[in-house]
């Protein structure tokens, strides 16, 4: 029995899988990189250091992240590949032991003008489930909180084979949405101004529209001329109210012409699918200033710019509805959540505790979760993309980060560090690419490459520790403990 139990306790030989704990680069020239060779620990925080222009980006994003999200392009089906970016391999001879990448850069979130910092991450989904399970009145399931999901309903007969024989029976569904009705979950409802989409002294063959890239010598001219809703030579004004209703709001509708088939749809029901769609300040500059001519925006009277229906917005958790969560400070939500005692829902409360809490400790705790995407800067767009992975069941992943403490003040850079070092102890791999000292200080290894910029770039000048990097000699080395200090005498004054 002893022996059996000494023999229980031998330590396991290491398994083949743990022998994988390395990303190898090996004869990497992308852009000004010179055959570098370097080998990154997995499960570690790595920073890559060096001036300006010396090879990190090269290294980081145009190499490593580059040639990590090229094969996972890889596995999709040809069809699916034919809608995504075709991506080059990149300069190098050998790259081995690669984890899925994740970029985590400084540009502005999606330019859907329904994205707002709740729906970028999972605090929105959160909060949804949690009014409907104590939201008082019950009102449905969590996609009835949704500004995303329109409620609707419909019947008809179905076929069934029943017992041998075939019998019709009527069945109808209903889906309960949170969707406001009247502005469709924008918050916001939209007028025209008439004048600004077309000349109405013109016929349509005269050039009569006025909205970009509506011309009629292409396949707008062939719509409108095979459409029969209307006689393209006749000057709009003439238009009978049928003929100017179908010009102007005509959902699509299938039509024939010269033996294509093709959609047809009015010009306002295709400005609102081309360019409403969209947040305004990520439109094109001549796309912007037409809608700024044309549309005016007001907030919806129904919602009252809330997005939701007034379902949506009567259920209640102490006096509270979803839409007055979503517009509180997210430190003050995170009071009001800690204030919750459910211990039905005791997980999901924790979920979101931590969730709005990481709001708070990398300093976006002034923020509202009904803030739209679009508005928020590069900085506050990178942070909120790091609360959003940190909740995230991926372990095991690459995050790269391209100077997340930039224009950060020396507060927050501690707070971002604080996130960073989360990520690593998730089990990811995090590679930074950064300048400030405070950053680099928290590196598990570091990657100094130089000793220049350009062409007088493109080494790994060092690999190792922070310490070691202190010692080295190297630019980065030399100036990692500088720090800026007053003078020690001031200039005389002169009178001047």
């Amino acid at each position: 029995m002893s022996r059996a139990t000494r023999k229980g306790t031998r330590s396991p030989a290491r398994h083949a899988a743990d022998s994988h704990d390395l990303i190898r680069v090996h004869g990497a020239r992308e852009n000004n990189l010179k055959d570098v060779n370097i080998e990154i620990p997995k499960r570690r925080l790595t920073v890559f250091t060096g001036v300006s222009g010396s090879g990190k980006s090269s290294l980081v994003f145009d190499t490593i992240a580059a040639e990590s999200q090229r094969l996972i392009n890889e596995t999709y089906s040809a069809f699916v590949q034919g809608f995504m970016p075709t991506l080059a391999r990149p300069d190098v001879d050998v790259l081995d032991g690669l984890t899925t990448a994740i970029i985590v850069g400084q540009e502005r979130m999606g330019a859907d003008a329904r994205s707002t910092v709740g729906t970028a991450t999972d605090a929105n989904a959160m909060l949804r489930i949690l009014f409907s399970r104590l939201g008082k009145p019950h009102i449905g399931s969590p996609q009835a909180f949704s500004f995303n999901v329109a409620s609707m309903s419909g019947a008809g007969a179905v076929t069934l084979e029943r017992g041998g024989n075939t019998v019709k029976e009527r069945r109808s569904f209903s889906v309960t949405g949170g969707m406001c009705p009247r502005c469709e979950g924008r918050g916001a409802v939209n007028d025209y101004d008439l004048t600004a989409l077309y000349d109405d002294s013109k016929s349509l063959n005269e050039g009569a529209l006025t909205i970009p890239g509506y011309s009629m010598d292409g396949w707008y001219g062939r719509i409108f001329r095979g459409c029969g809703f209307f006689d393209p030579d006749k000057p709009i004004h003439r238009y009978t109210k049928k003929e100017l209703d179908a010009l102007l709001y005509t959902e699509p509708t299938k039509i024939k012409v010269e033996g294509v088939n093709l959609t047809y749809a009015g010009l306002i029901p295709t400005i609102q699918k081309s360019m409403l769609s969209k947040d305004v300040d990520a439109m094109q500059p001549h796309i912007r200033a037409f809608v700024e001519r044309a549309v005016t925006f007001a907030t919806c009277p129904e919602c009252c710019g809330t997005r939701l229906s007034e379902p949506a917005r009567s259920s209640k958790i102490k006096r509270i509805c979803i839409a007055d969560a979503c517009a509180m400070q997210i430190s003050d939500l995170a009071e009001w959540v800690k204030g919750l005692e459910e211990p039905s829902v005791a997980p999901l409360l924790a979920a979101l505790q931590h969730s709005l809490d990481s709001f708070v400790e990398i300093g976006l705790g002034y923020l509202s979760l009904d803030r739209p995407s679009g508005t928020l800067s590069g900085g506050e767009a990178q942070r909120v993309k790091m609360v959003r992975h940190l909740g995230s069941s991926l372990t095991d992943v690459s995050y790269v980060f391209d100077e997340p403490t930039i224009g950060m003040h020396p507060h927050d850079i501690q707070r971002m560090n604080d996130l960073l070092l989360q990520l690593r102890d998730k089990g990811n791999t995090v590679l930074v690419v950064e300048h400030k000292p405070e950053a680099i200080a928290i590196a598990d290894h570091v990657v100094d490459l130089g000793p220049g910029a350009g062409a007088a770039g493109g080494e790994v000048v060092f690999e190792g520790t922070v310490d070691g990097l202190r010692e080295s000699g190297t630019l980065t080395g030399r100036h990692l403990d500088d720090r800026a200090t007053l003078k020690e005498t001031v200039r005389k004054p002169n009178g001047a």
